[in-house]
């Protein structure tokens, strides 16, 4: 069955393996308690205390715990040791404390800027 809002929609979970809270906010949100995903699109952004991003669209996959965002660019910003990194994709994965990118993504830190079709990042888990 599914539930649709066109409200902002503020939520706050909390996944047991990865241990990270965060909140999501959009223009649209779609619950689909059937396959257990959240689809949350227009203006999303996903912030947590070690990555951040802005995307058009992300899919919340509770079973899995795993997020699949997609945008034109997504923006991103994590913090690898001590230092915040920024950057852009147009597609990214956040699955447990792995952060996979793809499809013409650049992060800059300290003044390097590295530049590839895909980069994985493992995350501190915190």
């Amino acid at each position: 069955m599914y539930y649709k809002t066109f409200l902002a929609f503020f939520l706050v979970l909390s996944f047991y393996s990865w241990s990270q809270e965060y909140e999501i906010k959009s223009v649209y949100v779609e619950i689909d308690t059937e396959s257990n995903q959240v689809v949350y699109e227009g203006g999303v952004q996903f912030i947590s205390k070690q990555v951040n991003f802005s995307s058009s669209k992300l899919i919340v996959d509770q079973k899995q715990e795993k997020f699949i965002a997609e945008g034109n660019p997504i923006n991103i910003s994590y913090i690898a040791d001590g230092k915040e990194v920024f950057g852009n994709a147009k597609k990214l994965e956040l699955y447990k404390n792995m952060l996979f990118l793809s499809d013409n993504v650049q992060l800059v830190t300290n003044n390097n800027k590295i530049v590839s079709d895909s980069i994985v990042v493992k995350l501190k888990n915190d």
